[in-house]
């Protein structure tokens, strides 16, 4: 595993593992199913920055 990250700048790489995606959008949605600790530290991330997005958002 690649080291943590939340990088955002390069759409086919997963910003906390660094893992390629098959594709920018539905590949991350994909990813982290497939990856526990990627989808825990997204929802962290989430949970972090719902503040700032006027009724969160529905993705």
């Amino acid at each position: 595993m690649a080291v943590t990250t939340t990088d955002w700048t390069d759409p086919i790489a997963c910003p906390f593992c660094g893992d390629e995606l098959a594709s920018p959008g539905a590949g991350f949605v994909d990813h982290i199913h497939e990856s526990a600790t990627c989808e825990a530290e997204f929802e962290f991330w989430r949970e972090n920055i719902g503040d700032d997005v006027v009724g969160e958002w529905a993705g």
